[in-house]
């Protein structure tokens, strides 16, 4: 059921310090607003304990806390931008062994220092830090005087001695960088739209393409992500949430037409997080551009922030940020915990140099240039800036991650019209580039080449020593759940029930992960049996789970009942395969290759994997 949405929502998951559960409000008080608001529910005995503090930890959900009306301003702050006292960086608010910095502001101490995003800050002045510990309270103070900071770094420990000042928070920069516009946005909050909008404005004319440098923004609210996005891709429903109670709202924007109709390439990595996943999202949807990078952190859940201005309860510029909704892209697919996966999947060394490669302006002479067609759009590189020294690695690259769906021409000539594609091996050759196919040397034949070679292009599936895939193997329990989980990014399980799977086997986690999930359960005598081999229509219930669990489709779809022709045209799967196999032949994903009961392989395992990520949109294409 859809519905309208009018209420502000939190899409962030970083503060510009980060914020304690240390309560003012009233216990019973913030006991109801929990029972009230928070998506899956909070269990009766966990609504019993005697402190917010401890209900909060139960709870575990770290997006979901209580600010103090100092820590409240800072979080406004740090979403839509201002002048702070400290050293310019921002943290996620989970602490796990440390605090994670998700961003380094420009021109503040922590950059020129040389911290970077991903360092875990785990100490301040000697002080180790602890969940209980603000990080602020010790990081800020008087300006002039010094700090030292304590990170981990590939498990390296490094100090930092830091002058602090105060540090302009500009949540959105743009410019013209080597005749691309560039812009780049650490935050979703009430400035960024207008900013946008200045740039749009001031450089759409000068610019073949747009770059949207998402890297460091872990969030904001969802109405500035919403109009943000539809600078791009024009008005509508740019998302949908979800209750805990399973039904949908919309928040659509009045109908307008984008502000430009170049295409837009968002840089991602895995530190994008929720409104800039959000935001990718929108673009996918709307076939508005591609998105390049690594895969974004993967925070789908949407908070409520209750302040005095919206909740009785608050007083005295309090508030709390509690997780009230599960969200979803325009086209149905969530990015919880799965992220987004971009279309060009890059290494970070090289993302910006390959991104700006395909921004070349379309040429009357195209010679010595490359077409490529891509996600509905259409992208030119000129080579002789490609073959460059400094961006040969970056272009090379960019060869390797182009999916089986893209389409490109090489031009030696006048026009585009006499030119026949060629595949990216075959270019690589001829130009003499140190080429590193991402596909198979025995997948040719199989009749799910294409998607074998899709998934492989995201580094899904992997291959054997000898180079092949061996598609036509059968698979076990264990394969099937490392496919699966890799599909999904889904991080280990936080335990291991199985008397059979071993602690650190190469498959460990990926069960442990599945069966955390429900995607997957052992055999009722407390093993696993992971290398028994699963059977297809066993591949097809899990997969439908899979679509239930990831988007809004697959979700409805596994809440309507069988009807009798389904039940009669679904006859040779068992009862408990019957739902799940019409689930998944509605959503495109459905092989007929094997009958219900024979043990599965590995071509179709990833041929139904892929068709479904494709069908749900986890796969942009």
């Amino acid at each position: 059921m859809k519905k309208l949405l009018s209420s502000l929502l939190a899409l962030t998951m970083a503060l510009s310090l980060a914020v304690l559960p240390a309560s003012a409000l009233e216990l019973e008080e913030a006991k109801e607003l929990l029972a009230v608001h928070y998506v899956d529910g909070v269990p009766p005995e966990v609504l019993e304990l005697d402190s917010l503090d401890a209900i909060l930890e139960a709870i575990g959900d770290p997006y979901t806390f209580y600010m103090t009306p100092e820590q409240y301003n800072a979080f406004n702050q740090s979403v839509n931008g201002q002048t702070v006292v400290g050293i310019g960086a921002t943290v996620e608010t989970a602490f796990d062994g440390g605090y994670r910095i998700m961003s380094i502001l420009p021109n503040s101490p922590a950059l020129e220092a040389g911290i970077q995003a991903g360092d875990l800050l785990v100490a301040v002045d000697g002080a180790p830090l602890t969940a209980e510990i603000d990080p602020r309270v010790p990081i800020v103070g008087q300006e002039g005087t010094e700090v030292i900071v304590t990170v981990l770094r590939d498990g390296q420990q490094l100090d930092f001695t830091l002058i602090r000042r105060a540090v302009d928070i500009p949540i959105v920069t743009y410019e013209l960088k080597d005749g691309t516009a560039l812009i780049s946005c650490i935050s979703f909050g009430g400035t960024t739209a207008m900013s946008f909008q200045e740039a749009i404005r001031e450089l759409d004319s000068q610019t073949a393409v747009w770059l949207v440098d998402l890297r460091a923004n872990p969030g904001g609210d969802s109405t500035s992500t919403s109009v943000t996005a539809s600078l791009f891709t024009g008005g509508g429903v740019l998302l949908y949430f979800r209750d805990g109670a399973g039904d949908y709202y919309a928040s659509p924007l009045p109908s307008y037409p984008a502000m430009t109709d170049k295409p837009v390439i968002v840089l991602t990595g895995p530190h994008s997080a929720s409104g800039s996943e959000l935001f990718a999202g929108d673009i996918r949807a709307y076939e508005a551009g591609i998105a390049l990078g690594q895969r974004t952190f993967g925070k789908g859940t949407a908070q409520i922030v209750l302040d005095e201005n919206n909740c009785e309860q608050m007083t005295g510029g309090e508030a709390m940020k509690i997780t009230a909704y599960r969200f979803f892209s325009p086209d149905g697919a969530t990015n919880h915990i799965v992220g987004v996966l971009p279309t060009l999947l890059i290494s970070p060394e090289n993302t910006e140099r390959a991104a700006m490669l395909l921004t070349c302006a379309p040429s009357s002479h195209p010679e010595n240039h490359l077409k490529i067609d891509l996600a509905v759009q259409t992208f030119y590189v000129d080579l002789s800036e490609a073959m460059k020294e400094e961006n040969v690695s970056a272009f090379t690259e960019l060869l390797e991650a182009l999916p089986p769906s893209a389409r490109l021409l090489y031009s030696t000539g006048q026009n585009w019209e006499k030119c026949q594609p060629v595949s990216p091996a075959a270019l690589a050759e001829e130009l003499g580039l140190p080429f590193t196919p991402r596909t198979f040397s025995d997948t040719s034949d199989s009749p799910y080449a294409r998607e074998i070679d899709t998934l492989a292009s995201y580094f899904i599936v992997g291959g054997y020593e000898d180079g092949g895939f061996h598609p036509q193997d059968t698979i076990t329990r264990a394969q099937f759940a490392v496919l699966v989980a890799s599909a999904l990014d889904l991080p280990d399980g936080k335990s291991n029930p199985f008397s059979d799977v071993k602690e650190g086997s190469w498959y460990a986690g990926a069960v442990s992960a599945m069966t955390d999930m429900g995607f997957l359960s052992g055999r009722g005598d407390g093993t696993f049996a992971p290398n028994d081999l699963i059977t297809y229509q066993e591949m097809v219930t899990v997969l439908s789970q899979v679509a239930a669990w990831t988007s809004m489709d697959g979700y409805d779809l596994e809440r309507e009942p069988l009807l009798l022709e389904e039940a009669i045209a679904y006859r040779d799967f068992a009862k408990w395969a019957q739902i799940p196999a019409r689930n998944l032949d509605v959503l495109e994903a459905l092989t007929g290759d094997l009958s219900p009961s024979d043990p599965g392989t590995r071509e179709v395992a990833a041929g139904m994997l892929c068709r479904l990520m494709e069908s749900l949109h986890l796969i942009w294409d």
